[in-house]
């Protein structure tokens, strides 16, 4: 476990409430930069120099707003944005399934990051690798999709093709890839998404029938060999980079609490980060509350503070998205949760999904970004595991 992230509840307190003397209050402000489908970046843009451009401009945005973290997806559908010897570059990045990288992109995200005083953490999809008519566009590339693979089991579920998490030689790929990507780059640390099986339907009725733990239900079962793999990977990190933080955005809801019928992570997707932590094999949580008071936001909140205790920094997520697709939500709603949050002791700040939401130009998005720059994050603020040492 790293050392810097432990906070006890009193320093965490004391620091909401006082301005240390360098005038920085700890909070973690963070956003999800999407590259899968080129979301938030590249948008369609294959020129070298101008994707650069494009990133600078971003990062320029929000260090003038006083964020201070930058979740990259450096990983989609089994495609990823390095020089990897086990699955190929993004094409929605090179613009050409057959073709690699034009240069080193993520030696030049953390560059500009650092230079704004911002960390840059991968964001990496472990399991999920797309349909088929997105591994089609690597057909021509020296590194094969892994769409394909026949050393490690995959399954297909509702059209999208994913490695069996009970499968160990799934494991050992994915521990193999990640391992690359630790020893090639110095994140300040990893972000780990669908890390979790994908709903109900999910066909692993064979595996499940030969299982060694005889005892264990279905459910226990597809929990425990998501809590094998996140210790693996956590132990391949300590071991080549320690001091990088592990962290993950689970479902928004980690166990059902009356009378909300929310899916949660623990029963409907059998994601167990509260055993994560427990292990000591985590540092951060980002769990994706996506949603508002209807659905029991500050008492699921209140319910991950608990969760997290004080060896593990809890970071919110919040869906600034939703101000495009619901006209009830509004720049106000989303001001309102990041308010809530900061009454709620264990809680360390926030994350928005995604970039474009708080960094575009429809109306809403530029309200908020200027609320956050002009009021909210008004003031600059280190990140809680880098203020008390």
């Amino acid at each position: 476990m790293r050392h810097k992230i432990v906070i006890t509840t009193v320093l965490f307190l004391i620091s909401h409430f006082f301005v240390s003397a360098n005038g920085f209050s700890p909070e973690v402000r963070a956003i999800w930069l999407t590259t899968n489908l080129g979301l938030d970046w590249p948008v369609k843009e294959t020129d070298p120099g101008k994707q650069k451009k494009a990133l600078c401009q971003m990062l320029d945005k929000l260090n003038d707003a006083n964020f201070n973290l930058v979740f990259f997806q450096v990983q989609a559908n089994g495609d990823v944005l390095w020089d990897s010897k086990y699955e190929p570059p993004m094409a929605d990045v090179t613009g050409n399934g057959a073709g690699k990288l034009k240069y080193d992109i993520c030696s030049f995200m953390i560059k500009e990051c650092h230079k704004r005083n911002m960390e840059c953490h991968a964001w990496i999809v472990p399991f999920r690798l797309g349909t088929a008519k997105q591994a089609a566009r690597y057909k021509g590339n020296s590194v094969k999709h892994p769409y394909a693979n026949t050393t490690c089991r995959t399954v297909d579920h509702n059209g999208i093709r994913y490695f069996d998490p009970s499968d160990t030689a799934s494991h050992a790929f994915l521990i193999k890839l990640y391992r690359e990507l630790v020893r090639k780059y110095a994140f300040d640390g990893i972000q780990l998404d669908y890390t979790r099986y994908p709903g109900k339907g999910f066909n692993d009725t064979k595996a499940y029938a030969t299982r060694k733990q005889t005892s264990l239900s279905l459910n226990q079962w597809r929990r425990n060999n998501i809590n094998t793999f996140v210790t693996s990977l956590y132990s391949m990190i300590a071991e080549e980079r320690p001091g990088m933080i592990v962290g993950s955005a689970p479902i928004g809801s980690y166990k059902p609490i009356e009378p909300w019928k929310n899916a949660t992570a623990y029963e409907t997707f059998q994601q167990d980060p509260g055993q994560w932590i427990a292990d000591g094999c985590h540092d951060m949580i980002v769990p994706q509350m996506y949603w508002g008071e209807r659905n029991g936001f500050s008492t699921h909140m209140k319910a991950w503070a608990e969760v997290a205790g004080s060896n593990c920094t809890l970071v919110v997520g919040l869906a600034p998205y939703k101000m495009e697709t619901e006209r009830s939500w509004t720049p106000d709603s989303i001001a309102s949760q990041i308010a809530k949050t900061r009454t709620i002791p264990g809680v360390s700040g926030v994350c928005f999904f995604r970039a474009e939401h708080v960094l575009g130009n429809s109306h809403k998005s530029q309200q908020l970004y200027k609320t956050l720059r002009d009021k909210l994050f008004r003031q600059p603020a280190k990140l809680p595991w880098d203020t008390f040492e």
